[in-house]
């Protein structure tokens, strides 16, 4: 009986499906932080910023990032109180529900985040703009940025959090921040921390803090500095990526250029010394001879000379004891022209700005053009890179950073670098206008709404001649008399045929007489002519049918 009961099927579908969150099924895996002692996060830091080229396009990048500042924008024009439904132009009533309990953006919910934004918004004298910018140079370094936010906690009499009001903001170092994480990469079950003491850390979610009693909470980011761990629960910090975003880390952009950066370090740091210190000649004549002695007291003569001028050349003469000698000049290296030193940097610096999406104009580069070195398609190109970087805060930074202020009737936007031109707007504007005219010219009803925007609408087609209109005494009972043809296979070419056997016959439609019909239908399916049901034939003349 066991053994049947076992493998009924019934028993079978009764098991459990195994659910995303079983890690004895399910194996994730994460993005571990890479621990290369070779390329650390402060050498990242150190090679890009003592690269002209590459300092120059992360500046440049993030200057046309945040141009033009920020903006508060509408999130809506009006919402539904009852279904929740947002409507981006006003309405009466809502197009879900039907609904007239509608409600505007509330203005109170920006008062406190605009005081806050209009000062510093740190005890570091940063203003908003400074942290955005810096973040943005951590994304371009190491794609890792981190978003701490100070705030301040309200208590209810269970000691858990009731309201918070966000105090401070700023940009955590990357070098020292990590995500706290378990073996598969979920956050904020490893670890839990108090309030008051962030320096505490248990395994037991329902365990207190053993001094003050508090209520622990799970544990989502620790900064690890001085020796010491501070950890941050959720809704305090905030990690984003740009170039490879994952669940865990991004990946560097300056480790994928790192040879090239190295590179043109190398190449600048050559031209210095040879303008500079020139410590070595650039050849020399060597005479053969037999005494070491003079030749050593000459080279450091040498070195003394080189240091003055750094176009000095030295000769060297000795007599020689057979009367006889030879004089041979020695190249020690390549000149720049040799070497290939401009092509060479040219390219390594149009790999780094093709990565960053930087065109040769943000960076004093104008000498040629066609293709793509024209001005418009350079600036065309780096405002798809802007755009890109732009997205990250509008989509996914922004939104979680006003929700944490408690606003959510607006947005936080960053506008387009490139302003829009008025005269391109008034062109189009001009566009539009001629359209409407030509389509009322079709009989359309044309109308405007609120935002300017045209709006079409067909006019009522007008009855056909000889009918008789809507509320006429002679008709029946009021009525229209509706369109026979209307849906048949009776085309145009048809009905011509129709009216000139009418006009040769000389007869209405009542009257008697032999009526010919078309003899085959050429037109589409349902197609509707107007005419009237009397304007048809009802006799077929053979003798006509062919021709």
């Amino acid at each position: 009986m066991s053994e049947k009961r076992r493998w009924r099927i019934g028993n079978f579908l009764r098991r459990k499906t195994p659910k995303p969150g079983d890690r004895k099924v399910f194996n994730l895996g994460i993005q571990e932080r890479e621990a290369n002692y070779l390329m650390t996060t402060p050498l990242l830091y150190n090679v890009a910023y003592n690269s002209v080229i590459t300092r120059t396009c992360i500046t440049q990048l993030k200057n046309e990032v945040f141009r033009r500042g920020y903006e508060w924008r509408k999130n809506f024009a009006h919402k539904c109180q009852d279904c929740g439904k947002k409507h981006e132009k006003p309405v009466e009533e809502c197009s879900e529900c039907g609904s007239k309990n509608l409600k505007k953006p509330d203005q109170k919910q920006l008062k406190y985040a605009k005081n806050m934004f209009e000062g510093y918004v740190n005890k570091s004298n940063q203003m908003l703009i400074d942290v955005l910018k810096e973040l943005e140079d951590d994304l371009n370094i190491v794609d890792d940025a981190y978003l701490v936010l100070v705030k301040e906690y309200y208590l209810d009499g269970n000691g858990e959090i009731k309201l918070h009001r966000v105090k401070e903001i700023y940009r955590a170092d990357p070098v020292t921040m990590a995500i706290y994480s378990d073996e598969v990469g979920e956050r904020g079950t490893k670890g839990f921390t108090a309030l008051n003491d962030r320096n505490y850390i248990s395994e037991n979610q329902f365990e207190c803090h053993p001094e003050t009693q508090e209520i622990l909470y799970p544990i989502h980011y620790v900064n690890r500095v001085h020796g010491e761990d501070q950890f941050f629960i959720e809704g305090e910090v905030l990690h984003f990526s740009k170039y490879s975003p994952t669940r865990m880390y991004g990946q560097s952009p300056v480790i994928t250029l790192f040879n090239h950066i190295t590179t043109l370090i190398a190449m600048e740091n050559y031209v210095n010394q040879s303008y500079t210190k020139s410590r070595m000649p650039k050849g020399l004549l060597a005479v053969q001879t037999r005494n070491i002695e003079s030749m050593r007291t000459f080279w450091r003569a040498v070195k003394e000379k080189m240091e003055e001028d750094p176009h000095f050349i030295p000769v060297m003469g000795i007599e020689a004891e057979n009367g006889k000698g030879s004089v041979e000049w020695i190249k020690f290296m390549d000149s720049l022209k040799e070497m290939d030193y401009v092509a060479v940097k040219e390219d390594l610096r149009d790999r780094i700005a093709a990565f960053y999406g930087v065109s040769k104009i943000f960076m004093a580069d104008n000498s040629s053009s066609g293709g793509l070195n024209n001005e418009g398609m350079q600036i065309l190109v780096t405002n798809r890179a802007v755009e890109m970087a732009q997205n990250v805060y509008n989509h996914y930074v922004f939104p979680w950073f006003v929700g944490e202020f408690g606003i959510t009737d607006w947005k936080l936007v960053l506008p387009p670098s490139e302003e829009e031109d008025e005269i391109a707007v008034m062109r189009k504007r001009e566009i539009e206008v001629n359209i409407a005219a030509s389509i009322k010219n079709l009989g359309f009803i044309v109308d405007m709404n609120e935002d300017g925007e045209f709006t079409f609408k067909k006019e009522p087609p007008a009855p056909p001649a000889g009918q008789p209109q809507q509320g006429d005494k002679g008709d029946k009972g009021g009525k229209i008399e509706t369109d026979p043809y209307a849906g048949t296979n009776i085309d145009a070419s048809q009905l011509g045929q129709m009216q000139e056997q009418m006009m040769a016959g000389g007869k209405d439609s009542s009257g008697g007489g032999t009526r010919n019909k078309p003899s085959m239908s050429v037109g589409p399916d349902k197609r509707a002519t107007g005419l009237p049901k009397e304007a048809g034939n009802q006799n077929v003349d053979k003798r006509t049918e062919r021709r």
